[in-house]
């Protein structure tokens, strides 16, 4: 099956095995979860960590995020700033595995995330954003640094 990530459902974008999804998870979770400060960072960085539904994922779409129309650029420069910290290979030490081609995947999501512009009206959130995420979610594996999220355990000690 694979998984989408594109700026939109009719957008160009980086199409994913389930397995490749879990590795391209993975590497963005461990810069996402270091460098999140504001809410939409945190939300971001959840839900990185959040997705591992089953053996795979749906992927998901840059405009079903809750951008905000007046800091939308700086939301976006956190994801530019998230994806080039992961293709600097940040952490990878804490993985279990190499994971192959991932530079790749990162060049071609960079790219989409550099094209993308908001839609104007807002959208309907994905199941996996929570607006309102309990506080508990936020907590920290000690040996990953990733956040713990609403299963409560770590993506990369699974």
């Amino acid at each position: 099956m694979g998984d989408w990530f594109r700026g939109s459902a009719d957008g160009p974008g980086l199409k994913l095995s389930n397995g490749a999804t879990a590795v391209f998870l993975d590497v963005l979770a461990l810069p996402a979860c270091e460098l999140a400060q504001t809410d939409f960072e945190r939300g971001f960085a959840l839900l990185l960590c959040n997705s591992r539904i089953g053996l795979g994922n749906d992927g998901f779409d840059l405009d079903e995020l809750p951008w905000s129309s007046a800091g939308w650029e700086a939301e976006r420069a956190f994801l530019l700033r998230v994806v080039r910290l992961a293709a600097s290979r940040f952490r990878w030490e804490l993985l279990s595995y190499e994971p192959p081609y991932v530079e790749v995947y990162l060049g071609e999501y960079e790219r989409v995330v550099l094209e993308f512009r908001p839609p104007a009206e807002p959208v309907e959130l994905p199941r996996l954003w929570d607006p309102e995420p309990v506080e508990a979610a936020f907590v920290r594996c000690p040996e990953h640094g990733l956040y713990l999220g609403d299963y409560t355990d770590c993506r990369l000690c699974l």
